[in-house]
């Protein structure tokens, strides 16, 4: 595999930060999430950046291994685990989680504040699998 592991490691650095802020809001009641519009618009933002970090990674992945052009991000997603660098689950709902970076980039339709809290709540546990998945190869 010709990926430059600097590349990742940066990548993977910060998803790592991200996560750190993301288990601050997974400590507060949705309620209280709901109601904190600074949080809510921070929240999403910290979102966006972990699914850009992991397209990146992906993207740079499929790349280097010449792997085709795959249509969207979520087909780049899923090409690294059709190759069997992350589980299936774990891929369908990375998968999710870029399309939310997609609305939420692209303002397609006004962001459901549940669907950000529960993203966040759930890209806490898969955003640490994710680079566990990719430590593993580039170790």
């Amino acid at each position: 595999m010709t990926v430059d592991p600097h590349v990742v490691k940066l990548r993977l650095d910060m998803i790592l930060s991200h996560i750190e802020e993301l288990k601050e809001v997974s400590q507060n009641a949705e309620d209280s999430f709901l109601s904190n519009s600074i949080l809510r618009r921070a929240t999403e933002r910290s979102l966006q950046l972990i699914a850009q970090a992991i397209i990146d990674i992906c993207t740079h992945i499929v790349a280097h291994n010449h792997w085709g052009a795959p249509q969207t991000y979520s087909d780049t997603v899923r090409e690294v685990s059709n190759r069997g660098m992350i589980e299936k689950g774990l891929s369908s709902r990375l998968v999710e989680l870029v399309k939310l970076r997609n609305v939420i980039v692209h303002l397609y339709l006004e962001i459901d504040p549940k669907i950000v809290y529960r993203s966040a709540v759930l890209a806490v546990t898969d955003a640490k699998l994710f680079i566990e998945s990719m430590n593993k190869l580039f170790e």
